[in-house]
């Protein structure tokens, strides 16, 4: 009886030094331990990247609060594992959604670097084939209606021989929509350079339509103000436009190469459209 006491006693106390060895302790590149969870520098430093801390700031006072910030994030996830979250539909569908952003824009940045800057030539000319960008550019003040997106397609065509707000609203009045009205700006150094040619080439007080976000606004220019680029912002602004059109169409072939040798197979009904969607380097650096 007594040996096996002792081989018990003598496990328990193995053991109980096995969990003490295995308790994480601060020290190193080891800033803070949450609940047996490490934060490193590594993360301090990743947190810190790209701030734009004053050179006569206080830097340790900074690292202690970036270090709260992440203790702080780290409590907050663990509760909600507590809770079991993270094993929820709705989790694991933003979590892969959030992979695929993240792997995405990882292949952008590698796509970004074989894409070659344009000479002097080429901003030159884009500069001067797309004024309302530049020189042209334009500052419009509109009268607005809006209302949302209509289960009826036939609703929009009425509005089409529509050449007035008001004529607008008395079709929307007649369909039952209900509407809001209202006044926004818009500047053609947002807008692709064929829509703001089309929308300049407007006779006045004539609407124009777009969707957003759900909406359809219709449009109608109440005053221009002219408010050109200038030169010292055009080149470079002209620069990182054609970089980001070289970065879309490179991006574009890959996709184009990978749907021609993928084998991809749909359910009925959910085919894609025939003209595919263009893919945009939003998220490159």
């Amino acid at each position: 009886m007594t040996s096996k006491k002792t081989m018990l006693m003598t496990g328990a106390s193995a053991l109980l030094l096995l969990v003490a060895g295995c308790e994480k302790k601060v020290g190193g590149q080891v800033v803070a331990v949450v609940n047996g969870e490490e934060v490193t520098q590594q993360e301090v430093n990743a947190e810190l990247q790209g701030a734009n801390i004053p050179p006569t700031a206080d830097k340790k006072a900074i690292m202690a609060q970036v270090v709260q910030q992440i203790v702080d994030r780290k409590l907050l996830v663990q509760k909600a594992k507590a809770d079991g979250l993270d094993k929820s539909p709705s989790y694991l569908d933003q979590l892969r959604r959030g992979e695929d952003a993240l792997i995405i824009n990882l292949l952008t940045t590698k796509a970004a670097k074989s894409v070659s800057l344009p000479d002097a030539a080429a901003v030159d000319k884009f500069i001067a084939d797309n004024p309302t960008l530049f020189s042209g550019r334009k500052r419009y003040a509109l009268d607005q209606i809006s209302f949302a997106q209509p289960s009826d397609q036939t609703v929009l065509r009425q509005l089409e021989p529509a050449h007035s707000l008001e004529a607008v609203a008395a079709t929307l009045s007649a369909a039952g929509i209900q509407f809001t009205r209202g006044t926004s700006t818009l500047d053609t150094a947002m807008l692709p350079p064929p829509i703001a040619a089309k929308i300049a080439a407007l006779p006045a007080g004539e609407p124009f339509v777009a969707p957003d976000k759900g909406r359809i606004i219709a449009s109608v220019i109440t005053s221009t103000t002219p408010a050109p680029t200038p030169e010292a912002q055009a080149r470079p602004a002209a620069l990182e436009l054609l970089r980001r059109q070289a970065l879309g169409n490179a991006m574009q072939k890959q996709l184009e190469a990978a749907r021609a040798s993928a084998k991809i197979t749909y359910q009925p009904g959910f085919s894609p459209p025939k003209t595919p969607t263009p893919v945009a380097p939003a998220t490159a650096p």
